[in-house]
């Protein structure tokens, strides 16, 4: 019966920390947009929306439009779009390496796109791009 006690105690105790939410981030938001590459509606790729200390919020872009939902607050936006590319280089038995055909300075730390997204969510976003040079 001594041994039983702590052991309850000890089960008690992990069984409530176990189940106590941690820190959440900020609330998510519907956005959608149009994004252009080299002036025309750009047919595949991803939107990439990054609230700091929170992972990115990767949006599909399908015919020049994305629509999905990200953290509210002020986002760094991304514009990638990989493509396969040559044979991998390491050893040709690998899948091809990726090539992302948008200029890089459209993604990244120095990305020129940054948008406020109040938490009633934002529409009518347009994110114009050129691309990667050959």
């Amino acid at each position: 019966m001594k041994r039983l006690v702590p052991l309850l105690l000890f089960l008690f105790v992990v069984g409530v920390v176990g189940c106590t939410k941690g820190p959440t981030g900020p609330a998510l938001a519907k956005v959608s947009g149009t994004v252009n590459l080299d002036g025309k509606p750009m047919q595949d790729g991803e939107v990439r929306f990054e609230v700091a200390g929170q992972p990115s919020k990767i949006i599909p872009v399908k015919d020049g439009a994305f629509s999905g939902d990200v953290y509210s607050g002020k986002n760094r936006v991304d514009v990638v779009w990989e493509k396969d590319g040559g044979p991998n280089p390491m050893d040709p038995k690998l899948p091809p390496i990726k090539v992302n055909v948008v200029d890089p300075k459209f993604s990244g730390m120095n990305s020129p796109f940054s948008v406020e997204v109040p938490s009633s969510g934002k529409t009518d976003m347009k994110f114009d791009v050129t691309s990667a040079r050959k």
